[in-house]
């Protein structure tokens, strides 16, 4: 019995790390059969002499894999994390996955939004971690089967993480079987914890280019903060890695107190360089790259002063690096976030401890990004958006190939993203690992954080030396119409923080159980959802930057699990909460007055028409009533409510009518958004500036 796990599948104009091309399927398929065993399906009894063949994930290419096995006449089955399914055109649809179901897949639940379970958030006890690993189990098999009409009774955990915990979970979600991931396929029994192999690794797909340990050179660049260099310097000394493969090189970037004690008593391979000339300038590119100039050895792992990382940090870069040429890999770094809205890692809370058991502060400048495409980073057109070299490694080869870290950076900020971009122009292979964690240390009582993002009311003169580094930035990669897009978002973040805005609105992340035609047109859908802490932390933000009113959006935000926590925090934050939202979740007797009690004082509807047979040409079939019944509601609570009416091609001949019953109602109308530019003249015919729909 051989349970073989994929994720995709690659094509030579798109290769996908994780992925294998269809011929390489085959050849599995064919290596299985040669040693003996016949192809089974996870949903029958486990026999000697069998293998069974599973995906992770729901990404698109399973349309044609499934032509592969059906070819080859091989059963599969599909974990989806269903938080993905039908976000973007990476991923099924729900349709899709009905079809698989049809050609005889089996579909199994792999979680909602696909965290890590081993993780408890910064904000959990022990009950609400285990609450919310139960929620993602619960919820994923109860979305599966409403899409499918059949029981799911198949799990497999993200990332292959099934901590006892996890195996509760799943447990109390009903699962029969639920799979995890090994290097063999010894099992004790547990049906909650059935291994499962990597099938790259069964092509040797995934084999070690050596047998030693990759000799790694940490380059650490330091300015004062000597008793949070003494703890990340003495967790480095502490490395599980054997001590003769790696060194340590803190370069001393310009402090003025002495940082030589903290050197004291380290080991031979641990040591403190002060180039000679420097000033208390902060120049951290330059400072790393002078420490690469002195590394020995050939893989260069960077890592910023106040980074703490558990023992066997650096095996994780090795099982990369020793598997992967010219790889280029960003770990993870908890309490890492732009803004610090007053959840961090401090200095105490580490001291002493095993970071397996710190509560994690998600990365949030970087989160959305990576959970949209699973940190898959080959996905991306621009990875190197998220180049950050708090905590990298690469080849040193790679990094001189490039020139190395660019001399004209000063202060703090870009110099890591422009070092990014010049590798992705090279060829690099980009590897995101939540395994290489480092934990990001704040000193509360630093009077002035070097990153102007995160000053208490920072303004415009805070980032007169980041608005330098990112005009040399785009000078740099002049015509590159990524990195302008990237030049004008980052101006805008500037412009935002420090305007001073009156309103700040709050994306949800496209909560939404029924979806009509136009859904993904006119929402930013978020592939897992938008968790509650990144809402709440952007409220949090509003008050930061002294905004009066906060505007939810996104589908259908009353249908997020923790929007009633979003609009109590956005009520503290400011003094005028409101929100854009589909009107059927309002169907629900209570919602509207529970919202108004939480903090809501007004709502924009999105309407399609006000006609039974329009409406349910765009939203779906049996969709009036429940619309209907919500928009009463809505009238009735209290609340100040307009309206956003969509103009389509099927709702165009009872838009008049549309607009009359609004006016009749007492409804404002905010604008008209139209599908279609033809449409354009019809809403001017009844005295609106149309819009366009998208988001």
């Amino acid at each position: 019995m051989r349970h073989l796990y994929l994720h995709y599948l690659s094509t030579p104009e798109r290769p996908l790390r994780q992925g294998v091309t269809a011929d390489e399927l085959r050849r599995l398929v064919e290596t299985e059969r040669a040693a003996g065993r016949r192809a089974a399906s996870l949903e029958d009894p486990f026999e000697a002499g069998t293998f069974t063949i599973s995906f992770d994930d729901a990404h698109r290419s399973m349309l044609e894999a499934a032509d592969v096995l059906a070819a080859l006449d091989v059963p599969a089955t599909l974990f989806v994390p269903t938080g993905f399914v039908d976000t973007s055109d990476a991923f099924l649809t729900v349709d899709e996955l009905r079809r698989l179901r049809e050609r005889g897949w089996t579909i199994g639940a792999h979680s909602v939004s696909h965290p890590r379970f081993g993780w408890r958030l910064y904000d959990e006890d022990d009950a609400a971690w285990r609450a919310r690993l139960e929620r993602e189990c619960r919820e994923s098999r109860a979305q599966l089967e409403a899409w499918l009409g059949e029981p799911v009774a198949l799990f497999a955990y993200p990332y292959g993480e099934d901590p006892p915990a996890a195996r509760d979970a799943a447990r109390a979600a009903g699962f029969a079987r639920a799979f995890t991931v090994r290097g063999s396929m010894d099992w004790d029994g547990d049906p909650l914890s059935i291994p499962r192999l990597d099938a790259r690794a069964a092509l040797g797909l995934d084999a070690p280019r050596s047998d030693e340990p990759t000799a790694i050179s940490v380059v650490v660049p330091a300015y004062e903060r000597a008793e949070i260099l003494a703890e990340v310097v003495t967790r480095l000394a502490s490395q599980s890695y054997p001590e003769e493969r790696y060194e340590v090189l803190v370069v001393d970037d310009g402090s003025e107190s002495d940082l030589g004690p903290i050197f004291a008593e380290m080991p031979a391979n641990v040591r403190l360089l002060r180039p000679k000339g420097r000033d208390a300038t902060f120049r951290a590119g330059q400072a790393r790259q002078w420490g690469a100039d002195q590394a020995r050895f050939d893989t260069l792992a960077f890592l910023d002063a106040d980074v703490a990382v558990g023992p066997d940090f650096l095996w994780h870069l090795d099982w990369v690096h020793r598997r992967e040429e010219d790889a280029v890999v960003l770990g993870y770094l908890s309490g890492y976030n732009l803004h610090d809205l007053g959840h961090v890692h401090g200095l105490d809370d580490v001291r002493g401890r095993e970071l397996d058991a710190l509560n994690v502060i998600p990365d949030r400048s970087r989160e959305p990004t990576l959970r949209a495409c699973l940190d898959n980073l080959d996905w991306l057109e621009a990875p190197w958006e998220l180049c950050y070299t708090g905590n990298l490694s690469l080849p040193k080869a790679l990094l001189e190939r490039v020139g190395g870290f660019a001399d004209e950076f000063r202060g703090w900020g870009l110099e890591d993203v422009d070092l990014g971009a010049r590798l992705h122009a090279a060829g690099a292979r980009w590897v995101f690992s939540r395994w290489a964690f480092g934990a990001h240390l704040v000193d509360p009582s630093e009077p002035a954080p070097r990153n102007p993002f995160r000053k208490r009311a920072p303004a415009r003169p805070d980032f007169a030396g980041y608005l330098e580094n990112l005009a040399l930035l785009e000078a740099r990669h002049a015509g590159d119409a990524v990195m302008e897009a990237f030049a004008r978002r980052s101006r805008a973040d500037v412009d935002e923080t420090c305007g001073r805005p009156s309103t700040v609105g709050v994306e949800m992340g496209g909560a939404a159980s029924r979806r009509g035609r136009f859904f993904r047109r006119l929402h930013r859908v978020h592939p897992g959802g938008r968790p509650t802490m990144e809402l709440v932390d952007r409220c949090a933000y509003a008050a930061k930057v002294g905004a009066r009113v906060i505007y939810l959006l996104g589908g259908a935000p009353a249908e997020h699990p923790g929007f009633l926590a979003v609009l109590r925090a956005a009520k503290e934050a400011v003094s005028w909460v409101s929100m854009q939202t589909l009107v059927y979740p309002f169907a629900t007797e209570g919602a509207a007055s529970a919202a108004k009690e939480a903090g809501l004082d007004g709502v924009v509807m999105r309407i399609f028409a006000l006609d039974a047979e329009a409406h349910e040409a765009v939203q779906g079939p049996r969709s009036w009533p429940t619309f209907e019944a919500g928009y009463e509601a809505l009238r009735g609570s209290g609340l100040e409510c307009a309206a956003r009416v969509i103009l389509t091609p099927e709702t165009a001949e009872a838009f008049e009518a549309t607009l009359a019953r609004l006016k009749a109602d007492g409804i404002a109308i905010d604008e008209v958004a139209i599908t279609e530019p033809s449409l354009a003249e019809r809403a001017r015919a009844a005295g609106f500036d149309p819009v366009p729909a998208a988001p």
